[in-house]
């Protein structure tokens, strides 16, 4: 009698050919992500860099095959006073934006699921909508109030906006709504505590995974953010790392490429073990 079951052996057969065809995309997809990042890493260690002046006052640069390797002393080269002015205020509008985005967007979230109240639903809605709405478009505004109370070259400005963002305030609550337990909340008032001390001493633990994997994408948006920054910051001295003009100012090339990519780095190593597990629950809804 004939069966339509599947042998062992074919089966084994199947995940196999599945696993095989899984690693290649795999690995074929690292690769295109990292070419951007290889060949920026060759051109910075791999050839020499020059400034020379260039004609009309200008200043132009070459490069040259390296030969040997850098040495420490031409790595130290990469960098001089002026290479650090946009890292400095590129640190300052992304660590306070992306703390202050995490800590009230996450006690928006709570509000919305801890509490009930008349208006939460058209809150949660009128969120949706915001996060809908083209960045570019909404930022027109911001940029025109910026110029109207005279807020020019101020990078407190570019932090302000940051406070709370719909995307991470709707990640924060899909999240809650999944790992959210009513009965903690009250055995923790029953005990005498405060809303406040419940949010920071319990809560902001439990979300963990949700606030490192936000902290990643937040802190990349923030130090990449180029749109607003070139409008509003127009002294070199407040310029961040994502617009500054190194030519200009005759900062060594490649020394402002390394600044703009390894603090991102260091952020999502730092974070990187909590981003698979906050995904993953922030993407359930119960």
């Amino acid at each position: 009698m004939s069966t339509n079951i599947p042998s062992l052996s074919e089966t084994k057969k199947k995940d196999l050919i599945l696993k095989i065809v899984t690693y290649i995309l795999s690995i074929g997809l690292s690769i295109l992500i990292l070419m951007p990042f290889i060949f920026l890493m060759r051109e910075i260690f791999g050839d020499e860099t020059y400034i020379q002046p260039g004609p009309g006052g200008t200043f132009e640069i070459v490069r040259v095959p390296r030969k040997t390797l850098m040495t420490f002393k031409e790595f130290l080269g990469l960098f001089n006073s002026w290479s650090f002015i946009p890292l400095k205020n590129s640190l300052i509008v992304s660590v306070t934006s992306t703390f202050l985005n995490i800590y009230f967007s996450a006690l928006t979230a709570y509000a919305l699921t801890a509490y009930k109240w008349k208006l939460r639903e058209a809150f949660e809605k009128g969120i949706i909508i915001a996060m809908m709405i083209p960045t570019t478009v909404a930022s027109l505004g911001f940029i025109q109030l910026t110029y109207k109370f005279g807020l020019i070259n101020k990078l407190f400005i570019l932090i302000i906006p940051a406070l709370a963002t719909p995307l991470t305030v709707f990640f924060m609550r899909m999240y809650l709504k999944a790992t959210f337990s009513q009965e903690i909340l009250e055995a923790a008032r029953i005990d005498g505590a405060g809303e406040f001390r419940i949010f920071n001493q319990i809560m902001l633990p439990i979300m963990k995974p949700a606030i490192a994997t936000q902290t990643i994408f937040c802190f990349v948006s923030s130090w990449s953010e180029v749109w607003v920054p070139s409008i509003i910051l127009l002294d070199d001295n407040k310029k961040t790392l994502s617009i500054f003009n190194s030519a200009k100012v005759l900062a060594p090339p490649g020394g402002l490429e390394l600044m703009m990519v390894i603090p991102p780095i260091l952020v999502y190593v730092f974070c990187s073990k909590h981003i698979v597990e906050g995904v993953a629950l922030g993407s359930v809804k119960n």
